[in-house]
């Protein structure tokens, strides 16, 4: 372990990456648990490992301004562009939301000085707080709670929920939350991929009710809410006036899980913004389905991770649509099923990437593409799946052969923006 003064930290990262700069793949900055930073260059068929306790003159450096600062002097080395060096910093403080360790990661696009590198930020488990936070990071974090769901759903509900118009069912709508939670749960203990959606939904979702015939307002019921007896019209008419009129609004760092008990046709969990007069704020929503013909439950862990990714990352009530992001969603979802799925899935993307090939363009049917072997393989990962489940992930084999054909995220985000124009 080297210890070493912040500007030498920063000069020595940054002179490191210079030198290597025509062979590294890879950069990450990881935080170890005790305030420790480890900085590694990934070459092909070499790693190259350094581990740091960074100081300043009054003793340990915090951790998180140092990473954070060091993704800024390597900016212009990497080189990462504007948007990407500012988002790191929330993405960032996102994953130290969930009580994770973050490690900024950063990948080369092409050997050319023209492409910028891509950028995103990993979790890993580990205790991510010491003595030596700045009072700005050492507020960030989960909640003292160790289980956002741990409610009472037979304690007194508060007044402003009690006169919600609709059906409450705080009971039910505990479990499914509970039930939909626990399959990422699954998902996560066999992919790596999903530790950093896993940990925001763990530390960072609580149950939201929705008031029914009131579009977009949700209560969101979290154990360490302050008890609060005012009406619901009141609270209602607070939040409206209080935010009306802002242009810039930013989501709680909670998300709401917010269950239908009442079983549809729907089967996919999906993202929505909402406001949460519990709060007064602004709030990311993640709406789950009690579907008459369920998914299964591992197809429904990686769809809900899927969207807890994108909710974690969707930071501003209007943010800009961003197919960079989109594409690394995707890969996302990819490299989760390339884990769950195993030979199955490879075998699936291997057969698609060689029709598209074959044929030198997106496929007119691709829904022919997978024989009978492939997909009966297929369904074997998920159990006893039906056909339009099947097909479901097909789909995501096949997009995941398209990012594969064209050869880099930043041609398949460019794709994305195509076929949805």
């Amino acid at each position: 372990m080297e210890q070493i003064t912040r500007r030498g930290f920063l000069d020595e990262t940054v002179a490191v990456t210079r030198e290597r700069d025509a062979t590294t793949t890879h950069l990450y900055l990881m935080l170890r648990e005790g305030g420790d930073i480890g900085v590694q260059w990934e070459q092909p068929g070499a790693d190259h490992l350094r581990e740091y306790r960074v100081v300043d003159a009054d003793g340990p450096a915090c951790p998180h301004c140092v990473i954070i600062e060091a993704v800024v002097e390597l900016a212009p080395v990497l080189p990462l562009d504007m948007l990407r060096t500012a988002r790191s910093r929330v993405q960032y403080e996102t994953v130290l939301r969930t009580g994770m360790l973050p490690a900024p990661a950063f990948a080369r696009q092409s050997a050319s000085r023209e492409v910028t590198w891509l950028g995103d930020c990993h979790g890993a488990t580990g205790n991510p707080h010491t003595g030596a936070d700045c009072a700005e990071h050492a507020a960030i974090g989960p909640s003292v709670v160790d289980d956002p769901l741990d409610v009472d759903p037979v304690a007194v509900l508060p007044r402003a929920l009690r006169e919600m118009p609709g059906p409450i069912d705080v009971r039910e709508r505990l479990r499914l939350a509970r039930d939909w939670r626990d399959t990422a749960a699954e998902v996560a203990r066999r992919s790596r991929y999903a530790e950093t959606a896993w940990g925001f939904l763990r530390g960072c979702a609580v149950l939201g009710v929705p008031a029914a015939g009131v579009p977009g307002v949700v209560y969101a019921l979290a154990p360490d809410a302050p008890a609060d007896e005012r009406p619901f019209a009141e609270r209602y008419a607070t939040t409206v006036r209080a935010l009306s009129g802002q242009t810039s609004l930013r989501y709680a760092d909670r998300v709401c899980l917010v269950p239908d008990p009442v079983p549809g046709s729907e089967r996919m969990p999906s993202f929505a913004g909402a406001v949460d007069i519990a709060a007064g704020q602004p709030v990311r929503t993640l709406r789950l389905p009690s579907s008459r013909r369920p998914l299964s439950r591992l197809g429904r862990g990686i769809l809900l991770l899927f969207e807890a990714r994108h909710t974690m990352l969707t930071r501003q009530v209007q943010q800009p649509r961003d197919w960079e992001s989109e594409a690394a969603l995707h890969v996302f979802e990819f490299g989760m099923l390339e884990e769950v799925g195993g030979p199955a899935y490879i075998s699936a993307v291997a057969a698609y990437l060689d029709a598209l090939r074959r044929e030198g363009d997106l496929l007119a049917q691709p829904q022919k593409v997978l024989d009978r072997k492939r997909r009966k393989a297929l369904a074997q990962v998920f159990g006893d799946i039906d056909d339009a489940e099947l097909h479901l992930w097909g789909s995501v084999a096949y997009r995941n052969a398209i990012k594969l054909m064209l050869g880099s995220q930043a041609a398949f985000a460019e794709h994305l923006r195509r076929q949805a124009s």
